[in-house]
């Protein structure tokens, strides 16, 4: 995968983890299509989870993917002291 692909990644946040959940769960009808018990694909499969963990920390660049959480994390924090100064300001 290369490097533009893995930082794309990075700003696609959710729409990644939604396409990597139906990856997943494809893989698993598959298996059940083709035969297998529910419970046992499953099982076999392993945690779609930490399957999904896996497949994410590959397709992105989990440095550069924390940034960008943490930066939304403080632009909502400014956003929600801004509302509040406003709003004691009002009083």
């Amino acid at each position: 995968m290369s490097l533009w692909s893995r930082i794309a990644n990075v700003v696609r946040g959710d729409r990644l983890s939604r396409e990597i959940g139906e990856e997943l769960e494809s893989h698993i009808e598959e298996a059940i299509e083709q035969g297998r018990d529910p419970a046992e694909a499953r099982k076999a499969f392993g945690s779609v989870l930490r399957q999904g963990e896996a497949s994410r920390d590959v397709r992105l660049i989990a440095w550069l993917d924390s940034l960008r959480a943490d930066t939304v994390f403080g632009w909502r924090q400014l956003n929600k002291r801004r509302s509040l100064q406003r709003r004691r300001s009002c009083r």
